[in-house]
């Protein structure tokens, strides 16, 4: 499985110039079986990448594929069999208890008008045991704190069990224990199941313990793309950021920790 971004651009205003492009004539490739990062200051097109490359939003140039086909040739329901999201806003309006947000991620795979199979139901149960969630299966989702939230529909995700999963700050209101598992989960189905992630951080520290490879944009253009020791230095950090740092391997986590002076 490869995903494929050849010349995207991309902006809200079909009419905007070059300068006011929120992707800037991004070309770049992510392969199977490995875990990419994508960070970058505020503003820099981090979502709005991951909306592209699932479907979500249309490129004003360029094209984007999935193993050599449009993107936009795949019907949704196929895609949805592909491609399984995290959005940053997750809000869901109606009471549905977590089971039923978790089933959610089988209705690709359900026939219409028909009710979730005995493996759709199994898959759920699974899902929910290994994310720490079966106490919480028939509480309204509405009822759950922000952690538990976010913590069940990345469950719904992976009952979807697709080979791209794209997350967008996925871990952001869950406390470290939490955070921690569900990475780690994470990480697991990427070498188990030669899954495709993408994960938008704005911890670079956990970006970089976790990731094979980091995306570093800055105003909608890579300012650095490749293995996340290479690409995680004070350099890069001052140039897309605009602040200084030191950038050390920690034996602790095995991988480069960036910190940052007080004063």
């Amino acid at each position: 499985m490869k995903i494929s971004l050849n010349h995207i651009s991309f902006s809200y205003d079909a009419d905007a110039g070059y300068a006011d492009m929120i992707i800037k004539d991004f070309r770049g490739s992510f392969t199977a079986g490995a875990f990419y990062s994508v960070i970058g200051p505020n503003g820099s097109g981090k979502t709005t990448l991951l909306d592209l490359i699932s479907g979500f939003l249309k490129p004003l140039s360029g094209a984007i594929e999935i193993d050599g086909a449009p993107v936009f040739s795949f019907s949704k329901k196929a895609l949805a069999r592909l491609i399984s999201v995290v959005s940053q806003d997750h809000t869901v309006n109606f009471p549905f208890s977590v089971k039923d947000i978790v089933l959610m991620g089988r209705h690709p795979y359900i026939p219409r008008f028909s009710p979730p199979s005995t493996a759709d139901l199994n898959r759920a149960e699974t899902v929910m045991e290994i994310c720490g969630m079966r106490h919480l299966q028939d509480r309204k989702i509405n009822e759950l704190s922000g952690g538990e939230r976010q913590r069940c529909v990345l469950a719904r995700a992976l009952c979807q069990d697709t080979p791209i999963l794209l997350l967008d700050e996925a871990f952001s209101n869950m406390d470290i224990r939490h955070t921690l598992d569900m990475l780690h989960l994470v990480r697991q189905s990427v070498k188990e199941k030669n899954r495709l992630v993408i994960s938008v951080f704005h911890d670079l520290n956990m970006a970089s313990a976790w990731s094979d490879d980091i995306l570093v944009l800055k105003k909608g253009e890579i300012k650095a793309f490749g293995n996340s020791a290479a690409v995680l230095t004070a350099e890069t950090i001052k140039q897309a950021f605009e602040v200084n740092s030191i950038v050390e391997y920690s034996q602790h986590v095995q991988a480069k920790q960036v910190y940052y002076p007080i004063h």
